[in-house]
C-alpha cells in the first residue's frame, strides 16, 4: 500500500509541474507588448544623387580566347518501354573542324558500386557547330538505378573536352 501511494505522489507531482509550466508559457505568450513604440515617416530628402547608366560597346580586338568554346554539353535520359533512351548534345560557339561525343558508359548501381553495363565509342560530325546523337540501352531493368558518363569534344581553334555525368536516376515505368 505504501509503494502505491509513493507512485501516486510522483504522478501528481509530475502533473502539477507540467500544468505549472504550461500556465507560465501561456502567461508569457499572452503578455501584452506595452511600451513598444513604432515610428514611420516618408523620406522627402531631395539630396539623392541621380545615377546615369549607359551601355557602351567595346571593341574586342584580342587574341585571348574565351574559357571554353563549347556552349552546351548535355545528356538527356528517358526511361521508356524500349529501355533507357539517351540523347547526347554538344554545341560549339563557331563551326568546329570536329565535334562529337566519345567514351560513353551506361552504368548500373550495384551494392558494391557502379557496374558498366554498356559502352559506346561515340560519334562525331565535321565542320559543324552542333552535334546530336541518340543511343538506347534496351536491357534496362525496372526499379534499378542508372547513370550515364561521356566525353563531349570539339575543335574550334583548340581541341577541347568536357566530361559529363548525369548522376543517378532510378528506372521506373
Amino acid at each position: 500500500m505504501m509503494e502505491r501511494s509513493k507512485g501516486l505522489k510522483g504522478t501528481k507531482k509530475r502533473k502539477w509541474s507540467v500544468r505549472a509550466l504550461a500556465a507560465m508559457l501561456i502567461a508569457i505568450l499572452a503578455m501584452p507588448t506595452v511600451g513598444l513604440k513604432t515610428h514611420a515617416e516618408e523620406l522627402t530628402d531631395s539630396n539623392i544623387p541621380n545615377v546615369n547608366v549607359t551601355n557602351k560597346e567595346v571593341e574586342y580586338n584580342s587574341t585571348v580566347q574565351p574559357l571554353t568554346t563549347m556552349v552546351d554539353c548535355e545528356i538527356t535520359m528517358a526511361f521508356t518501354l524500349n529501355g533507357l533512351e539517351m540523347t547526347f548534345t554538344t554545341l560549339s560557339v563557331e563551326v568546329s573542324s570536329v565535334i562529337g561525343v566519345k567514351d560513353i558508359k551506361v552504368q548500373q548501381k550495384m551494392w558494391y558500386g557502379w557496374k558498366t553495363v554498356m559502352t559506346s565509342s561515340g560519334a562525331e560530325n565535321y565542320n559543324e557547330d552542333m552535334f546530336m546523337a541518340g543511343l538506347i540501352y534496351p536491357d534496362a531493368v525496372n526499379g534499378k538505378t542508372y547513370r550515364v558518363l561521356c566525353t563531349h569534344y570539339a575543335n574550334y581553334d583548340v581541341y577541347e573536352e568536357v566530361v559529363n555525368d548525369t548522376g543517378a536516376f532510378k528506372f521506373v515505368l
